[in-house]
């Protein structure tokens, strides 16, 4: 947090001094061209938020829409090229193609990757090979608010800007509140993977929702599964209150399978079909989708605590987030109601 907090100030500082500079999270000043008209982000992280901010001057992917997320976004910027990402465990960075595209900048976003002097070792060699600026912006959940504000003064789009950041502040500030009102927190079980059987733990940051809605993760950090394989035996010893599913096949599993039949979320009802269009609301990509999120497991799990319209509060967020309009039917099909 303290190193959060220390980014920020530094990022802060600087913006309200720069011209042609700016000071990222790393310490690291790079010269700006005096507009930003055609920006590639890196990462998922970056192109949502970006994408959520200045649609129109984003000049390409780091990474393909999904066939089912291009319902939301329109054909010119579904068709914009694919550059790939600098970090990760698929990195693919075509750089050739990443000069050829002229950007003014290119914006990663996220956790620092391995130490801060790695990282800025990283990003000041790719600038010097590719001849673009290149910027790191510290994101995490928390800290969403002062990403948007620090985006909406780089871009000069503040109002805009300052529209999602009041979103996520306020979303934010309503999971503080229930938690700390929590005093027996509904138990968790929640995996993404086809048959349902791949757990995330405790701690990991894609299941970070989980715990800023006040849920408790029955899966501890310290699960000895180096796959995060889950036998059903395990499942019967940890009995979730509620079970939370990504795949659709591994959700119809559940509820219709014997196996499953005796787990307590199961005979009370409470196993459900994480939305996710375009991404789903818990994880995958860990990006502003998780936002919306906090409001729908919230709601989900204490709705006394989280007392909210959920389909206006959805189509609010597909509003901002994704500058697409839905209707409230849409919005009840997408949440599963």
């Amino acid at each position: 947090m303290k190193r959060i907090i220390a980014s920020l100030l530094v990022m802060l500082t600087a913006l309200s001094l720069f011209s042609a500079s700016f000071t990222d999270s790393l310490g690291r000043t790079v010269e700006l061209p005096d507009e930003l008209e055609r920006i590639v982000p890196s990462g998922n992280l970056a192109q949502l938020v970006l994408y959520s901010i200045a649609p129109e001057r984003i000049a390409g992917w780091s990474s393909k829409l999904s066939g089912s997320a291009e319902a939301y976004f329109p054909q010119d910027v579904i068709n914009l090229p694919v550059f790939g990402t600098f970090y990760g465990k698929k990195a693919n960075l075509n750089k050739e193609a990443l000069m050829s595209a002229d950007p003014d900048i290119v914006i990663d976003m996220g956790e620092v990757k391995g130490t801060t002097e790695d990282m800025i070792r990283d990003l000041d060699s790719l600038q010097n090979d590719i001849k673009i600026p290149v910027i790191f912006i510290e994101a995490y959940l928390d800290n969403t608010p002062d990403v948007y504000r620090t985006m909406g003064r780089l871009l000069d789009k503040e109002e805009k800007a300052e529209s999602l950041a009041v979103y996520a502040e306020e979303a934010i500030a309503m999971a503080a509140e229930a938690r700390d009102r929590i005093t027996d927190p509904v138990t968790v079980y929640y995996s993404s993977s086809s048959d349902g059987l791949e757990a995330i733990a405790e701690g990991n940051f894609h299941g970070e929702v989980i715990e800023k809605a006040g849920g408790k993760n029955v899966v501890p950090s310290s699960f000895g599964s180096s796959s995060n394989k889950v036998s059903m035996e395990q499942l019967y010893i940890w009995d979730p209150d509620v079970i939370l599913l990504t795949s659709e096949e591994a959700y119809e599993e559940a509820i219709g399978s014997g196996l499953w039949s005796t787990l307590s979320a199961v005979r009370n009802g409470r196993v459900y079909l994480i939305p996710s269009e375009p991404y789903p609301y818990i994880d995958n990509p860990p990006a502003t989708n998780r936002i919306i999120g906090i409001y729908w497991l919230g709601n989900l799990l204490y709705p006394e605590l989280y007392p909210v319209d959920i389909i206006e509060k959805t189509k609010e967020f597909y509003s901002l987030y994704y500058n697409h309009e839905i209707t409230d039917s849409e919005a009840e099909r997408i949440l599963h109601i």
